[in-house]
């Protein structure tokens, strides 16, 4: 969006000593980021009105024409230009003199084009970056001077904001210079000038009344239109029309320009009709197969979903995205029927993307716009038209249909609250200036101190101010966050909760990543039903994943083996030892159930950490040496005697007469398993394995039984031991 300092100006009284790159940047740090400031007439010193002289075909070229053309200088300059508009001679247009350089980086020189000297360029308003969109071209009147620079001919002297739509999407109330102007009023504490909206006049009972019915109001919240006569179509006045260029809109008519200026002006779209072509207004969703032809020239197919705004007979615009072409304003057009509604804003949103148009009206009602604005715009837009138009006159009562709520919204502001998520004290006194500056509303709380009783203004309520936070930002941004003082929270620091499992964890695993090398894995929490069957394991009680990530991953795992067993076959082909650990969670349903319990709440499996430790090597020997040793070294770090105990029942997959369980203070902590020759085949493990598995949670406990490993000082005085051997007589008797 383009925003016209020149126009701000009208309602808000900015110091000369601000510059416009000094309102660019209190803009950005209290209302919204400004993407650019462009001051008119830059790189426009080139380029003059200029008066065709003669027109004569090109002789070497077909579709080329050479005109010489006054440009105030002694002899006309001759200019080759190709297919415009219908250009005659006497016509005064905008004219590049060459050399110069064009806004947009084109650069004019004094060239030949098919034999023909061209000494400048007939220039559109692209190109000398006047509109954005469509192609035309400019004509003077006959009485500016030729030669004269385009920028003194069309008043070219304000200086043009940019802003990036996304910036203001949450904020519709910025959708027009008024809106920019009250934010500016604020923070610059500047008085805003009030919008003296006449109502009455529009209501006068002139005997004749607009037939207007709205069959969707949650569509349609407001409908106001009026019937104005006596038009006479014809360029707008030279003001309207420099404004509208300043923010890049191409000037049409006088009606159409209003009702432009007024959404530029106040952020609320209007539509004028032709009244000879509308016989009465119906607010209404399409009829299946209807279409309609719009202002652009295409044809539209509707559906049951879009707005339209129909006669009696058929769909004469599509409701808040572009007018139809049959209802248009035209250089006939004498009685005009001008609407200014409130419409749904998903329902616009949804239109514009399935017709593939989105327009400066359809960019407003997607915000979601103040529905009391409607009344506000068609006045002001009676005004002008009565201003420009001078035979013009109201020739109907105003019609107005609403449905919606009005009521004030009040949002409670406690402002010692309010110092605390600022960081800051604000006076209560530059409070109320503030949101006051900012159209809200303050009544004192007379039952609670400190509280304020913030009424939302209509363009505000309902859209981005719903909450006592939103209140809390408008009141930081204005107040300006680099005037907040800088301050050090205040906040409590504690130590982190100490977790000793966490701790034991990592000391396993430096234990066993150090001086034995192991390498560590971590596996899938997950194992498969042919995994485990040709391991003969039994499965008929594993919890079963609901959405298994794969095949081979449907279960949760009981035990750490199977998987890291899986880790060997992996690697053997490449690796001559294998030596791995893991240390992971295992989930246990013991009961083959995860039903609900007597209190209703459901179970949960038992869960805890194990510890595996896993060497592959091709002989017995080796690979049960070896991991003996890593597990003595491991449980006597922790200060604990252990045994190997012969256990009853091995594991199916393990080989029975070479298991064993760990024990630790007469406490089993775990077992030690060679894998099977059985299982070895079933699977293809082709190494002498070795697997160990612990429990990290008995381990725990019985670390956390002991105490901490105490320092204990060597005696002083060691106490000394000899063995004595003696030699007697065998007859001696002893007991």
């Amino acid at each position: 969006m383009l925003i016209s300092l020149n126009w701000l100006r009208d309602f808000v009284e900015i110091p000369s000593s601000i510059t416009p790159e000094e309102l660019d940047l209190r803009l950005t740090m209290h209302t919204v980021e400004i993407d650019g400031i462009e001051k008119q007439g830059k790189n426009l010193s080139g380029v003059v009105v200029g008066e065709i002289l003669e027109i004569k075909n090109h002789p070497n070229a077909d579709k080329l024409s050479v005109a010489q053309v006054n440009v105030g200088e002694k002899k006309p300059r001759q200019i080759i230009f190709g297919q415009m508009a219908d250009m005659n001679v006497g016509f005064k247009i905008p004219m590049a003199l060459a050399p110069t350089v064009l806004p947009s980086g084109m650069k004019i020189i004094k060239t030949k084009l098919r034999g023909e000297i061209s000494e400048g360029m007939f220039c559109l308003d692209q190109e000398l970056g006047l509109v954005k969109e469509a192609v035309s071209i400019r004509f003077f009147d006959k009485s500016i001077k030729n030669g004269i620079s385009i920028v003194k001919a069309l008043g070219l002297n304000d200086t043009i904001f940019e802003v990036d739509n996304k910036s203001i999407t949450n904020r519709p109330d910025l959708w027009g210079h008024y809106g920019m102007a009250r934010e500016i009023s604020a923070f610059l504490k500047v008085k805003l000038k009030e919008q003296n909206v006449n109502l009455k006049s529009l209501k006068k009972d002139t005997g004749k009344k607009i037939s207007v019915e709205v069959k969707n109001s949650e569509l349609c919240q407001r409908y106001m239109a009026i019937e104005i006569s006596g038009i006479k179509i014809a360029p707008s006045p030279e003001w309207i029309q420099k404004r509208l260029i300043a923010v890049g809109q191409k000037p049409i008519n006088n009606i159409v320009d209003i009702t432009n200026y007024v959404m530029l002006e106040l952020g609320q779209p209007l539509h004028a009709f032709d009244k000879n072509s509308v016989d009465k207004i119906i607010v209404r969703t399409a009829k299946k197969g209807e279409t309609v032809e719009t202002l652009d020239g295409e044809k539209r197919e509707l559906d049951k979903e879009i707005l339209v705004i129909a006669d009696g007979r058929k769909p004469i615009a599509i409701a808040g995205v572009i007018g139809g072409a049959e209802s248009g304003i035209t250089d006939k057009t004498e009685s005009i029927i001008l609407e200014s509604a409130n419409f749904n804003f998903l329902s616009i949103r949804k239109t514009s993307q399935k017709i593939g148009t989105r327009t400066e009206s359809s960019m407003r009602f997607e915000k979601g716009l103040d529905p009391n604005l409607c009344e506000i715009a068609i006045a002001r837009a009676v005004e002008l038209i009565k201003q420009i138009c001078q035979q013009a006159k109201i020739a109907s009562a105003l019609a107005d249909k609403k449905q919606f709520n009005d009521s004030a919204k009040i949002i409670k502001l406690n402002l010692e609250w309010l110092d605390k998520k600022i960081g800051d004290d604000i006076t209560e006194k530059k409070v109320v200036e503030i949101l006051t500056s900012l159209g809200f509303k303050i009544k004192k709380n007379r039952n609670q101190k400190n509280i304020l009783d913030v009424e939302i203004p209509s363009w505000r309520a309902g859209r981005d101010i719903s909450i006592p936070e939103d209140l809390v930002e408008e009141i930081a941004r204005i107040y300006g966050y680099d005037n907040l003082k800088l301050k050090m929270p205040r906040a409590e620091i504690k130590a982190p909760l100490i977790q000793q499992e966490q701790i034991l964890e990592r000391k396993i695993k430096n234990i066993l990543a150090g001086a034995p090398a192991l390498l560590e894995v971590y596996n899938y929490s997950f194992v498969g039903k042919d995994q485990l069957k040709k391991m003969g394991i039994d499965y008929s009680n594993y919890i079963r994943l609901a959405n298994p990530i794969s095949q081979n991953h449907t279960m949760l795992r009981q035990g750490l083996a199977a998987n890291m067993i899986g880790s060997i076959i992996v690697n053997q082909a490449r690796q001559k030892k294998i030596r791995l650990f893991e240390i992971g969670g295992i989930y246990i349903n013991s009961d083959g159930s995860l039903d609900k319990d007597d209190k209703g709440e459901e179970k949960l499996p038992f869960q805890e950490k194990r510890v595996c430790l896993a060497v592959a090597v091709d002989k017995y020997a080796d690979a049960n040496d070896s991991a003996k040793a890593i597990i003595g070294n491991l449980l006597e770090t922790f200060g604990f005697e252990f045994n190997f105990l012969s256990i009853e029942t091995a594991s199916n997959w393990a080989e029975q007469k070479t298991s064993a369980q760990i024990e630790v203070n007469k406490e089993v902590i775990g077992s030690i398993n060679r894998v099977s020759k059985n299982v070895k085949n079933k699977i293809g493990l082709k190494k002498e394995a070795i697997i160990c598995e612990l429990s990290l949670n008995k381990l725990l406990d019985l670390i956390n039984k002991k105490g901490d490993l105490k320092y204990k000082e060597i005696a002083k005085y060691p106490r000394l031991i000899r063995d004595l051997a003696f030699v007697i007589n065998e007859k001696v008797l002893y007991n």
